[in-house]
């Protein structure tokens, strides 16, 4: 710059060459960064949301966004082009050329300048690959939690006979033969029916009254969640009978109305009973009643991460409804017998419209499942990835421009003795000590910004020491490479070379 300013360009045209330049490299860097944003826009609204139903995440970004990443790396290029630009051009042209051949890293503001940036991006970066490393660890305690049922080779799809006009006589006639065929197939262990699936979409609540014990008046019946289910179910899903039987082909539509119960209900409206041979009703206070007959395992039926509900079962042959879930436990793969299943529904009803045929593993990858685990650990990792991208590329382009700037300082102590480890360590010495600033305001602002997440973790407290200590020796490591490279060069550095134009 200071030879084109002794050729004869002005100050304007020095800050037009920065700016273009600068200006340059931002509209390249928004466009890499447009097409990726839209490529991971695109990813996240293909999201399975593991249901059937019309719902669909929807991420794709419009005008107004592209117009204002564009804005966003305009203002970006002229902030960082104009301020070195401008400092280029009050420079005195004959003091620039006389010291041409001085190295210098440059004043302590511009230091300080640098060095700031750098502690901005470490710091930055620590803060984005904490938050991630604790959705991931969310995730995997989320995954390792006792759902209640094993949904392992399990298939599962759904059936509605009130589309193609069946009454309940059909409907029950067509069940019935439906379920006997799927247990023939080859590698089918067991076969259930069930109105909803655990955790799915749809689900079903009622108002109890318990026998015995009547509600205060002005006070509203308990409402429970509850599914209906066919015999086969319980041993279907490996659900844990605790307590009493599980339903039978006895329990008919004439029989005694009977229900199953979980641990929970148990415990919360017969504490300290034995609540086999207890009643309640769905109807009102005077009855029908049904029997308690059995007691399940608690299980996972809203969400991941509730805390134990209420909840029974009732049995499909004494409440009869059109739509239903089959459960098919399998000693293959269950991916493999989703073709013959729809086979057989084809057989029986050929227009009868099949949904959700999907294993249980993928169903519970839904909304109500692991979807918002999943997608935090997705998002914030790849934010977190981003940010440790930035933070080695500042990382490094300050050391390198710190150690040539140095290379005939560097050159001096070589030539009165200095080895090659006392260079490296005097190099990496200055990049740490940065490295080391931002490490520590990142693990400060982590832990104070964590802690308003607290929510979204789970089985991690937002102040995890395992994720802090393993996240900034990741960060350490990189960085410290990143620091090592330049600092190894200019252990390479000739003194002769360098001293040449001193």
């Amino acid at each position: 710059m200071a030879i084109r300013a002794a050729l004869g360009a002005g100050r304007v045209r020095l800050v037009r060459q920065y700016l273009t330049e600068s200006l340059l490299l931002a509209f390249l860097g928004a466009g890499g960064g447009i097409l990726l944003g839209y490529w991971a826009m695109r990813f996240l609204s293909s999201i399975p949301l593991g249901t059937d139903l019309p719902l669909q995440l929807q991420f794709l970004p419009d005008v107004r966004v592209y117009f204002f990443a564009l804005g966003a790396a305009l203002v970006a290029g002229v902030i960082v082009g104009v301020f070195p630009a401008l400092r280029v051009a009050r420079h005195d042209v004959s003091s620039v050329l006389h010291d041409a051949g001085r190295g210098s890293s440059g004043g302590r503001r511009r230091q300080f300048l640098r060095g700031s940036l750098v502690v901005a991006q470490v710091a930055g970066s620590l803060v984005l690959l904490i938050v991630a490393g604790l959705f991931i660890r969310s995730l995997g305690k989320a995954q390792s939690i006792y759902l209640g049922f094993e949904s392992s080779h399990v298939l599962d799809f759904s059936l509605d006979v009130q589309q193609i006009g069946y009454q309940e006589s059909q409907g029950r006639a067509f069940y019935r033969e439906l379920e006997s065929r799927l247990r023939a197939l080859p590698g089918v262990v067991s076969v259930a029916q069930a109105f909803s699936v655990p955790m799915g979409v749809m689900s079903t609540f009622d108002s109890l009254n318990i026998e015995g014990h009547p509600v205060e008046p002005g006070r509203q019946p308990p409402s429970v969640q509850y599914n209906m289910v066919t015999p086969g179910y319980f041993n279907t899903l490996h659900i844990p009978v605790r307590h009493g039987r599980a339903f039978t082909e006895s329990d008919e539509e004439k029989t005694l109305a009977v229900a199953v119960i979980n641990q929970t209900m148990a415990k919360k409206f017969w504490p300290d009973e034995d609540p086999l041979g207890k009643r309640f009703s769905t109807k009102g206070p005077s009855g029908p009643f049904i029997e308690v007959v059995g007691v399940v395992q608690d299980g996972k039926y809203k969400g991941v991460v509730e805390v134990p509900q209420p909840h029974f079962y009732l049995p499909l042959s004494q409440a009869y409804i059109p739509l239903r879930t089959f459960h098919i436990r399998t000693s293959v793969p269950p991916e493999s017998l989703s073709t013959q299943a729809q086979s057989q529904v084809r057989e029986l009803a050929p227009s009868l419209a099949i949904s959700e045929m999907q294993t249980l593993d993928q169903a519970l990858q839904g909304l109500n499942g692991f979807l918002f685990f999943r997608l935090g650990a997705q998002l914030t990792g790849t934010m977190g990835l981003l940010g440790l991208i930035l933070a080695v590329v500042g990382v490094y382009s300050v050391a390198s421009y710190a150690a040539v700037q140095r290379t005939q300082e560097i050159g001096i102590r070589m030539a009165i003795g200095a080895t090659p480890g006392d260079i490296l360590k005097m190099v990496l010495r200055q990049g740490l000590g940065t490295v080391g600033i931002g490490l520590l305001a990142g693990l400060v602002a982590a832990f104070a910004g964590t802690r308003l997440l607290g929510d979204l973790f789970y089985g991690v407290a937002p102040n995890d020491p395992v994720t802090y200590a393993a996240v900034a020796a990741l960060l350490l490591a990189v960085v410290l490479l990143a620091c090592w490279i330049p600092a190894r060069r200019a252990t390479r550095v000739s003194p002769v070379i360098a001293l040449r134009f001193e």
